[in-house]
């Protein structure tokens, strides 16, 4: 986590959720872990294009890192222990989940060919808290 003046964000599009929010009230209200397929979040955020041998047309990600904002040697030092945090999106009253913080811990899933990583799901009620704007 950063400091209370640089908090970590996730940005979709003009909104964006306070992370260190999200863990926050994570550890507030405790819930059980469930797993998370990583290949529906690689192909999702376009993971696999951020592989070191790609050497295809830049692409500009709906929602995801993209080439200049990914960091592949972080990615593999992360703690694929600790859950990634899934939003609960409402659109025309239909749930929508959002992968909000966990994207380097499913980079390093799919290069060590995991099937699932643990994650925490936010109600949507619980996301609308996270979200700044």
């Amino acid at each position: 986590m950063l400091s209370a003046s640089h908090p970590q964000t996730f940005h979709y599009g003009t909104w964006v959720f306070n992370i260190d929010r999200a863990q926050r009230l994570l550890d507030e209200r405790p819930r059980a872990v469930v797993q998370t397929p990583v290949a529906d979040w690689v192909t999702a955020y376009h993971l696999n294009l951020l592989t070191p041998d790609y050497d295809g047309e830049p692409w500009c990600p709906v929602f995801g890192p993209d080439q200049n904002h990914f960091n592949a040697e972080h990615a593999m030092q992360t703690d694929l222990d600790r859950p990634v945090i899934i939003a609960t999106m409402q659109f025309d009253s239909n749930p929508a989940l959002l992968l909000i913080d966990g994207v380097h811990r499913m980079y390093r899933a799919m290069s060590e060919g995991l099937s699932t990583l643990p994650a925490h799901v936010l109600t949507a009620d619980e996301t609308a808290k996270v979200r700044d704007r």
